[in-house]
């Protein structure tokens, strides 16, 4: 019978340490459970949150691009309106510089020309305006210049030169030019 008891008694402790372990076991799986659970729930949390500022920095850029693209499309019109206008104003002082009225431009132009470069001074010009610029008492250097209006001018020494030529007029004043026609429009 002793060895029955002890039989017994180890059988018992066999069972309370089973008991004790799977206790244990189950109150570490418990634990790993919920850390893991934990773990997951933090992951996905990154995770969303790292998305949502990847969608951010995309839409950013997106939004970016499609407003630099408004932006380009919007000077691309407005260049070509300019060009356009600019092609126009041409056209009109081709028109001018057959007017009566242009003779007079001219010889303020001459005059002008006269006082800057010091007196006496010899002219390139179109062949329909060397006559008039002769008139005035200017020497015509050139009646062959392709311009739509206007002249060159050199002083009698070839020191000093002024282009008075329509072309350069609207060169040199660009921006005030196409300032005026973006005001207007």
């Amino acid at each position: 019978m002793a060895a029955e008891a002890l039989l017994r008694e180890v059988e018992e402790k066999r069972d309370e340490t089973i008991r004790a372990l799977e206790a244990e076991f189950s109150a570490k799986k418990g634990e790993v459970t919920k850390k893991a659970a934990e773990q997951r729930a933090y992951i996905q949390e990154l995770a969303k949150k790292g998305a949502e500022v990847a969608a951010q920095r995309e839409r950013v850029r997106i939004e970016g691009a499609a407003k630099l693209q408004a932006k380009k499309m919007m000077f691309d019109a407005t260049e070509k309106r300019l060009e356009s206008n600019l092609s126009a104003l041409r056209e009109v002082l081709a028109a001018y510089a057959e007017s009566k009225d242009y003779q007079g431009m001219l010889t303020k132009m001459a005059s002008y020309a006269e006082n800057r470069l010091g007196g006496s001074m010899s002219v390139d010009c179109r062949r329909s305006d060397a006559a008039v610029l002769r008139k005035l008492g200017v020497k015509v250097a050139s009646s062959d210049l392709p311009s739509i209006g206007g002249f060159r001018a050199t002083s009698s020494d070839g020191t000093l030169a002024l282009d008075l030529t329509f072309e350069e007029l609207l060169r040199t004043h660009d921006e005030d030019v196409r300032a005026a026609i973006l005001a207007k429009e």
